[in-house]
């Protein structure tokens, strides 16, 4: 590859807010990484590394939906849930809730995203209202445009 590809790859990865690319061919890898912007590889399910990143977008925080204590585990489980880097679907559990001995609540993404931190750590004690997860959620441009057509009717 030579530099003028490399300053067009770079210009591609800007205009579409990727702030981490990586690339493996033949044995070669390259690696890029924007300056000053927060690295967030994506992972898939099993813990690899997929090529490419999750794009640049704004945080939303996951609420707890009820009062208990925080479980990043299933109790009949040793792997947690969730981690930071992990990419997630609306729906997908995050994290539990124990109300009772017996009684758990799902803590669910509420957005697609990518889970930047955790915010709670396993075991405490929550109140129903508090931040427990940020995930870097990507803008929507569709919404955007939307609103922009509704607004110059």
């Amino acid at each position: 590859m030579k530099i003028p590809d490399l300053t067009t790859l770079i210009g591609w990865l800007a205009e579409a807010h990727i702030d981490t690319f990586e690339l493996e061919a033949q044995g070669v890898s390259l690696r890029i990484v924007m300056q000053g912007q927060l690295e967030q590889a994506v992972r898939r399910g099993n813990g690899s590394v997929l090529l490419g990143a999750w794009p640049r977008g704004r945080l939303h925080r996951v609420i707890a939906n009820a009062k208990g204590t925080f479980l990043t585990a299933h109790p009949l489980r040793a792997a947690s849930l969730v981690g930071e880097g992990d990419v997630v679907a609306v729906g997908d559990v995050l994290a539990l809730v124990r109300i009772t001995d017996v009684v758990y609540e799902a803590v669910l993404a509420d957005r697609d995203g990518q889970v930047v931190r955790i915010l709670a750590a396993d075991g405490q004690p929550i109140e129903k209202g508090i931040p427990l997860f940020e995930l870097n959620v990507r803008k929507s441009r569709y919404l955007t445009s939307l609103r922009q057509k509704k607004w110059k009717k």
